[in-house]
């Protein structure tokens, strides 16, 4: 089996890979950043995962009519991130072009307080996860309300193989608000928005 997943902001794809390959040991494991264009590269896997953008990307993929795989995995996503923008998102606006800003001059600590405010294990990484450029092109998508075709897509309901988790406890998501801009989502409780506690949750896949 290969397994294709599209990671969350600001997370290296080595941190990523140890939980991937703990939770389907025996498969192929494609791992991208979530970056436009991603969810084109899984397209002949046999199962998706994405993990917040990660998730979104798949969604906005789907949206557009790209085949993804028949299973698809959603963890914490959204159809709009920021708070002025629908009921998804805890985060304003305000905050992430200021994240932005703080990326653009020191990123490693931009990154960490970012962690910190999401609920994420702090790294002790002394380098970027992924290309500058592609950390501010994601803080773009983040600031951009949802498409019409998006948000249509999502309120349809998830496709037959599609699942969708957020935690009860997110720092950056309202969950009651997700599950009703992606029909089908389930919240998972005691659980916030690291990918780590959803995959070693007994309730999820």
């Amino acid at each position: 089996m290969k397994i294709g997943w599209i990671g969350g902001w600001g997370i290296a794809l080595d941190e990523i890979r140890p939980l991937a390959v703990a939770h389907a040991p025996d498969a192929e494991h494609l791992i991208f950043p979530p970056v436009m264009g991603a969810a084109e590269h899984l397209t002949n896997c046999d199962r998706v995962i994405g993990w917040s953008l990660g998730a979104h990307l798949l969604l906005e993929a789907a949206a557009r009519g790209v085949q993804l795989p028949k299973q698809v995995l959603l963890i914490a996503p959204f159809t709009s991130f920021c708070s002025e923008h629908g009921k998804c998102g805890k985060v304003s606006e305000t905050q992430v072009h200021w994240l932005k800003r703080w990326v653009e001059k020191e990123p490693l600590a931009a990154l960490a307080d970012f962690r910190q405010r999401a609920g994420l294990h702090p790294t002790m990484n002394k380098e970027l996860p992924y290309e500058k450029e592609y950390l501010l092109a994601g803080l773009g998508i983040l600031t951009e309300p949802a498409g019409i075709a998006l948000v249509s897509f999502a309120r349809q309901g998830l496709p037959a193989g599609w699942e969708a988790y957020v935690g009860a406890n997110d720092n950056l998501l309202n969950p009651e608000g997700v599950c009703q801009a992606v029909v089908g989502c389930q919240i998972i409780e005691g659980v916030g928005h690291d990918l780590a506690d959803f995959l070693n949750t007994p309730s999820s896949p």
